[in-house]
């Protein structure tokens, strides 16, 4: 799905018109009650947004490949005063989108489900890396171990015990694939996923 560095550069570049409707749609319903830090207009007539861009992504795992994810947006905005004395005043807003979508169709059913004037980050609950690699503080690293081993390898709890990673690819659904790396022994090891219909593939490579 992503040929970008990160999840950040693919959702901006990828859901740019989107992100910029949604703001739009919410500044025109809510500008009356928006707290704009504004210095010359005090009665706003109409507000335009002229550029939105995408600061950070705060990525929340979901169920299945379905995934969660805060866009923060900086837009520029072109306010226009009631009586129309002052000329378009621009100041700059930040607001946060509550976006959803699935992986497994590369996020073709992306929706924005609400979208706020952003004030601080908050807690994220399952959080992703800007690579959606799930991040576990030290503090949850065993809880996160003995889910994993409750639903993969459920004889690992009951005695210490060594994990034979063929039987757990075989637990996970993972067809395990071995094939040499290099003949002159420099490349040690590697792991890697590859798609396969309807599940993964392991490939285990070795010198």
């Amino acid at each position: 799905m992503m040929r970008k560095h990160s999840f950040t550069e693919y959702v901006a570049d990828k859901f740019d018109t989107q992100l910029f409707y949604g703001v739009d749609k919410y500044i025109k319903e809510n500008y009356k009650s928006m707290r704009l830090r504004l210095n010359k207009i005090r009665n706003i007539e109409s507000i335009e947004v002229s550029d939105t861009k995408v600061k950070f992504v705060n990525v929340t795992d979901l169920p299945g490949m379905q995934i969660g994810f805060n866009v923060a947006v900086e837009s520029e905005l072109e306010i226009q005063d009631t009586d129309y004395r002052i000329e378009v005043e621009r100041c700059y807003q930040w607001f946060m989108l509550k976006c959803s979508g699935s992986l497994e169709c590369d996020l073709i059913d992306f929706n924005i489900i609400n979208v706020s004037e952003y004030y601080n980050k908050g807690i994220i609950q399952n959080p992703l890396s800007d690579n959606l690699v799930p991040i576990i503080n030290s503090e949850k690293s065993e809880s996160v171990a003995n889910d994993f081993l409750q639903k993969y390898y459920q004889e690992a709890l009951k005695k210490p015990m060594y994990l034979d990673p063929l039987i757990l690819a075989n637990n996970m659904s993972l067809n395990v694939k071995l094939h040499k790396i290099t003949q002159d022994s420099t490349i040690f090891g590697q792991i890697y996923f590859t798609p396969v219909i309807q599940n993964y593939t392991m490939k285990i490579l070795t010198k």
